[in-house]
């Protein structure tokens, strides 16, 4: 397919050029796949998850979800699993799934597309005789970088695809959704918020960042709740545990990639990264990492990993 993501440049202000800090904000970095799950994939926050779906999937009406299993195991062994970050039902049968990307990587819409398979292959029963009538599946990715579109693509900060004709336009299926909201494309301050969108974008690419906690305004809306939710204390034992662990890991894997980045500069040369990152894959694997979480992390393909 298509997989314009290639292309992608990270957030200027994401780019690794000074040495990682270790040091954790008072907010949760819900940027952070790991983080995005742990958080609205919590039956303890599914208001939440609810009104983020409602912001950012209007035009399906929602007003109840319910969390379905994140993890899809194929029954051919060589086949790859999938676990989601966020997967929800809707009450009118239709499948949403919701995933966060902190770092772009060049198979990440193929990535998104094979998620996609999985709720559309698990409506089709053996006892449907010759009926292979689907249910909506929606994917809806928040990703901290912005997507490289076509010259003439006159979006903005969400862009939406289904499967239609080549030449006109025409829909093909109304099975299939893709939504992508594209933080790298959204830099408004705070100052110049103006919609209750305006804030959700605001605080989900920002809130891990703040050093202090924000003077509590209480407008009474959603961003009110996450902002509360997302207070680092806030979180129950489990959970708080459970954070601290994600980011210490992502420091680590940061800071990797930070050295690796600075030997291959001292080099003079792109091979001195590339090697360095091929041990740092090497040292995730013993760590017992899977190869889905170490070519998350380190750019490499799955099967790269595999081979190493």
């Amino acid at each position: 397919m298509k997989n314009f993501v290639s292309k992608v440049k990270s957030c200027p202000e994401r780019e690794l050029v000074a040495r990682p800090a270790r040091e954790t904000g008072p907010y949760v970095e819900l940027m952070l796949d790991r983080n995005f799950k742990l958080f609205f994939g919590s039956e303890e926050r599914l208001d939440l998850l609810l009104a983020l779906l409602q912001e950012f999937l209007p035009e399906l009406g929602i007003v109840s979800v319910e969390l379905g299993d994140k993890e899809n195991v194929s029954m051919r062994k060589e086949l790859k699993n999938s676990v989601f970050d966020v997967k929800c039902r809707l009450g009118d049968g239709r499948t949403v799934i919701v995933e966060a990307q902190y770092n772009s990587r060049p198979d990440y819409l193929d990535r998104v597309l094979y998620y996609s398979y999985w709720p559309v292959m698990g409506q089709i029963r053996s006892g449907k005789k010759n009926n292979y009538k689907l249910s909506d599946v929606y994917v809806l990715s928040f990703i901290n970088f912005a997507l490289v579109h076509d010259e003439d693509w006159e979006g903005d900060v969400v862009s939406s695809y289904s499967l239609r004709e080549d030449g006109n336009g025409e829909l093909m299926t109304d099975a299939l959704h893709f939504r992508y909201v594209e933080l790298g494309r959204f830099g408004k301050t705070e100052a110049e918020l103006e919609s209750l969108r305006d804030r959700w974008l605001y605080y989900l690419k920002n809130l891990g960042g703040l050093k202090e906690e924000l003077e509590w305004k209480d407008r009474g809306d959603a961003i009110d709740r996450l902002v509360e939710a997302a207070r680092v204390q806030a979180l129950n034992d489990e959970d708080r545990d459970l954070y601290l662990r994600n980011m210490e890991s992502a420091f680590d894997i940061q800071s990797e990639i930070w050295y690796a980045r600075q030997e291959g500069e001292a080099r003079g040369e792109a091979r001195g990264a590339s090697v360095r990152t091929d041990e740092i894959a090497r040292k995730l694997k013993a760590d017992g990492l899977s190869p889905e979480l170490v070519s998350r992390y380190t750019g490499l393909t799955p099967e790269q990993v595999q081979a190493l």
